[in-house]
């Protein structure tokens, strides 16, 4: 057996961890003992892809709150767009808890936990020992970018402030609501016993906190009506669109949040980290097995740039389409210059593709669409 360390332990990290375990590696992850994840909305296509590759039994989520529908107020049409779209509400570091449980149930014997007390000098004393590292520290993860002498392009400055609250009587708790203001968007989502996540998406902080989230509820025609309290601490973490470069290099990768992140806007932040994983780890597979190392890591870089940049596009569409003031002009044209900077790759061709969580080699190639 080979080790692979994996720097982070949260939904990428483990479903690395888990996929490689599986194919007979050893697996080290690094990690902080205690931190806090945000509440997740995990709809169900990923949730059956959870399902699927981590082979969890049905009582699994159990105690999730499920919500069967949305409810979207965009823009100045003064309408309301009504949908089934069932999704699990989660707390995030119950669900890394279970399935770290789980991990280590089937693969005790393979899999090694240690806090995180890296200096990031000496990760090149690392490689001598690894076969591969794994960057799946979130967002403000440092490593890959460190070992790859990579640049982390981010795509505007906006941020979230999120919340909990007391829903009011008459709130339907199997239904969340997205809402936008003049100054941002407002996402409700009830998560049991008539509490809920509130989460507003603003350009540019200005004053308290409490008071921006305050005057932001009371512009909304519908979620306010069904808040009847606000906690007492708010959250702030940012929300805007990152990715690095490059993603992958000798015997390392980013993956999840460290190696790109996505708007919230997108509903399927878990669903990106879940398939980044898959893919990274069908890529180290691939190479352990005889396939060409810079072709297999092309193809981790392609597949990826080209998912977020339709991920890209997509929040252009909505921003565009739902404010018209001077401050989300300006998060808008910020995000189209970085874009520009970025210059994603294009009209490259793929030499290999996924089949049942392996990484094959194409007999033609298949070009970007």
């Amino acid at each position: 057996m080979q080790k692979i360390l994996i720097i982070g332990g949260g939904i990428a990290g483990l479903t690395c961890a888990h996929l490689l375990t599986r194919n007979g590696w050893e697996v080290e992850i690094w990690d902080k003992l205690s931190h806090s994840s945000p509440t997740l909305i995990i709809n169900d296509v990923t949730r059956y892809l959870l399902q699927d590759i981590w082979q969890l039994e049905t009582d699994f989520w159990y105690d999730f709150h499920l919500l069967t529908s949305r409810r979207v107020a965009w823009g100045n049409d003064g309408g309301v767009l009504s949908m089934a779209e069932p999704n699990a509400v989660i707390n995030g570091n119950l669900l890394s808890n279970r399935l770290w449980t789980h991990l280590l149930e089937k693969y005790h014997d393979q899999v090694q936990f240690q806090e995180l007390s890296l200096s990031i000098d000496n990760l090149g004393d690392l490689q001598h020992e690894f076969a591969w590292i794994i960057d799946a520290g979130g967002r403000q993860s440092a490593i890959a970018q460190k070992l790859g002498s990579g640049h982390r392009y981010a795509f505007g400055d906006r941020c979230i402030l999120s919340q909990e609250v007391q829903l009011t009587n008459f709130a339907q708790e199997d239904i969340y609501w997205i809402e936008t203001v003049p100054e941002g968007w407002l996402f409700l989502a009830p998560l049991g016993n008539k509490k809920a996540i509130l989460q507003a998406m603003v350009p540019l902080i200005l004053g308290e906190t409490s008071d921006l989230l305050a005057i932001l509820i009371k512009q909304t025609r519908y979620i306010q009506n069904y808040i009847a309290e606000l906690s007492a601490s708010i959250a702030i973490f940012a929300a805007f669109p990152q990715i690095l470069r490059p993603l992958s290099g000798n015997k390392h990768l980013a993956v999840g949040d460290a190696a790109f992140s996505v708007d919230p806007i997108s509903g399927d932040g878990t669903g990106y980290a879940m398939r980044g994983a898959i893919l990274a780890t069908s890529v180290i597979d691939a190479i352990a097995s005889g396939l060409t190392s810079s072709d297999c890591l092309q193809h981790y870089t392609l597949r990826l740039e080209k998912a977020f940049d339709a991920h890209l596009q997509q929040c252009l569409e909505y921003y565009l389409k739902g404010f018209t003031s001077s401050l989300w002009q300006r998060e808008i044209e910020r995000m189209q210059k970085a874009r520009k900077l970025w210059n994603p790759t294009k009209n490259e061709n793929f030499t290999h593709t996924l089949k049942d969580f392996q990484l094959v080699k194409l007999e033609k190639s298949g070009k970007i669409a």
